[in-house]
């Protein structure tokens, strides 16, 4: 199933299906960091939580830029 959300995903072809990916990533990254700062994250400092948060930010934000870049430079 998660092979074919990521197929679908790169043959993004209509506005629609790029916008569907990008709230589909932003909800998937609210819920990664949810989880991930309330069960394993209790033994780091606030540094390191915000490194997690920073790193996570920008890959899911290059992967958001990289689907919408074939639109963008139409």
């Amino acid at each position: 199933m998660i092979l074919t959300v990521f197929s679908r995903m790169f043959l993004m072809s209509s506005l629609g299906s790029r916008v569907a990916a990008t709230i589909i990533a932003a909800a998937f990254w609210l819920a990664f960091i949810i989880l991930y700062l309330t069960f394993f994250a209790s033994s780091f400092d606030m540094w390191q939580k915000l490194a997690i948060f920073s790193a996570s930010a920008a890959i899911v934000v290059g992967t958001v830029v990289a689907m919408w870049a074939k639109w963008i430079l139409k």
